[in-house]
């Protein structure tokens, strides 16, 4: 088997399951196998279709379904291997307990608790998720820069997010990292052009985003350059008439 090389931005092409650095890295989390961290990243990637989807329970927790044929699709491993990885993750069958099944009975598959990975850190009381800034060790920082804590669908904003400019121009997040901002109107003008790519280019800016430490000005406006030059590309127009990657670095096109 011989694979090429990435040209350019080709590798933007593909999804991916995001698994947090602090998971490799934390020793607490050291009782792990691959395999229980990939299943915990594949999971997590699901609670934001949850989130999409209003999957929310009565005690506005987001709850997620992943059946045990699913997981042994995604791992590509046995019946009996995949039960085995499913149990290092809950605590009710002696794992971790990163996540906890609810039976629903009447043969309907179990209910899925994705847990906070990082709920069980503390700094100085401090949230980890909007306090990244201030944390005392740039390791700290920059491990925390790799993850999200997914958030659930009350409309009461919290501070951090009220007074996110974005927020005061009317914007909501979207994107796995909740980093991405649209109007509504932003997203019915997206999902005109994009149709069934626009998920796929709100993840995309989404990860990009948060692994860069990049900003736009306005993220409507980078991911439509983002599609047109995807497109100029298919049709083989050259590069030089579409916003090259550096261009996006500096946000010279917006």
């Amino acid at each position: 088997m011989e694979f090429d090389y990435f040209y350019n931005r080709d590798g933007e092409r593909f999804s991916y399951y995001m698994l947090p650095k602090i998971l490799v890295t934390d020793g607490k989390f050291q009782s792990l196998s691959s395999d229980a961290k990939i299943l915990y990243a594949c999971l997590l990637e699901r609670t934001a279709l949850s989130l999409k989807n209003k999957w929310i329970d009565h005690e506005n927790r987001i709850y997620i379904i992943f059946t045990l044929e699913e997981i042994m699709e995604v791992l590509g491993r046995s019946n009996k291997t995949a039960v085995k990885v499913l149990n290092e993750l809950d605590s009710s069958t002696g794992g971790l307990g990163l996540i906890e099944r609810k039976k629903q009975g009447l043969g309907k598959p179990n209910i899925i608790y994705v847990k906070d990975f990082l709920s069980i850190f503390s700094f100085e009381g401090k949230n980890y998720s909007s306090e990244v800034k201030n944390l005392h060790t740039r390791s700290e920082e920059v491990t925390l820069q790799e993850v999200k804590k997914i958030h659930g669908t009350n409309s009461n904003t919290n501070k951090h997010e009220s007074n996110h400019p974005d927020f005061r121009f009317g914007k909501k997040s979207y994107g796995i990292f909740q980093n991405v901002f649209l109007r509504d109107e932003d997203i019915r003008e997206l999902k005109g052009v994009l149709v069934k790519d626009f998920s796929n280019y709100v993840e995309r800016l989404s990860a990009y985003l948060k692994s860069t430490g990049k900003t736009y000005k306005d993220h409507k406006a980078t991911i439509l350059s983002w599609f047109y030059k995807d497109q100029g590309n298919r049709r083989g127009i050259k590069a030089s008439n579409i916003p090259s990657l550096e261009e996006y670095d500096k946000g010279e096109h917006l």
